[in-house]
């Protein structure tokens, strides 16, 4: 039977084999609970990753607020060892992509803006049972 976890696991995971050796793929939420994530146990731990994301997004969005530059679409913090991409889906949903420290940010974009959409879909999708 399809669940809402398992479609959201299987758009996750087609968005990971597009991007250059991801660490892992995330779906959090904006009180930076993960509600999906490729691979389920990555090297980092879940609760990290959650909570790195929801930082940079308010970072993100304290920087914007104080330039002006409008709404966060998304937030880059790149390191000698690592980086985390974290993208705005919407209101309450993030996407949290980490990366090696040689992939270039914009390797992720065209996949993101691919299945993004599915991902949005696989959210408002109502189950029911049988």
């Amino acid at each position: 039977m399809v669940t809402r976890q398992s479609e959201l696991l299987r758009v996750l995971g087609s968005l990971a084999e597009e991007i250059p050796d991801p660490a892992w793929v995330a779906l959090v939420d904006y009180n930076g609970l993960i509600v999906a994530c490729v691979p389920p146990e990555p090297d980092v731990e879940l609760e990290r990753i959650s909570a790195m994301t929801a930082a940079a997004v308010m970072m993100g969005e304290r920087v914007l607020g104080e330039i002006d530059g409008g709404q966060l679409r998304f937030a880059s913090i790149a390191g000698a060892k690592r980086q985390q991409l974290t993208m705005a889906l919407s209101k309450d949903r993030l996407l949290s992509i980490g990366l090696g420290p040689e992939v270039p940010a914009q390797a992720t974009f065209g996949p993101v803006s691919r299945w993004v959409p599915e991902l949005m879909r696989a959210l408002k999708m109502r189950f029911t049972r049988d």
